[in-house]
């Protein structure tokens, strides 16, 4: 019995340990650039998401900058693009809402779901 429980604290350890180094070895590659090549002359500046698999990417190719369409399947250029149309003080629109806080949330939403079908039984 106490074998029992001491090798499944075992494989939870390890368990454990392998979500920290997976962890640990995402940041440390997103932080290297090993997934994405820099280049001096090459950069998206920004992608936005018209459907599924389908965006819309403004890029810079040395000093140029341009519109082009991205699928799946292909890029397509759209039109060139003046530096004085672009806007480089946008912020993102989007809010970054912690993981925590969307969990609770939820977890409240469920909470609430469930007292209102056990209340209409």
């Amino acid at each position: 019995m106490i074998s029992n429980i001491l090798q499944m604290l075992a494989v939870l350890l390890v368990f454990v340990v392998v979500l920290v180094l997976t962890y640990y070895a995402t940041k440390w590659i997103a932080k290297s650039g090993a997934v994405q090549s820099q280049s001096a002359n090459i950069k998206v500046i920004e992608t936005f998401k018209i459907a599924p698999n389908k965006y819309i990417q403004i890029i810079r190719l040395g000093s140029k900058y341009y519109s082009i369409g991205v699928t799946k399947e292909s890029i397509t250029f759209l039109a060139p693009l003046e530096e004085e149309q672009l806007d480089f003080t946008a912020k993102s629109t989007q809010q970054q809402i912690p993981f925590k806080d969307m969990l609770s949330k939820f977890a409240k939403a469920k909470k609430s779901e469930d007292s209102d079908v056990n209340n209409e039984k």
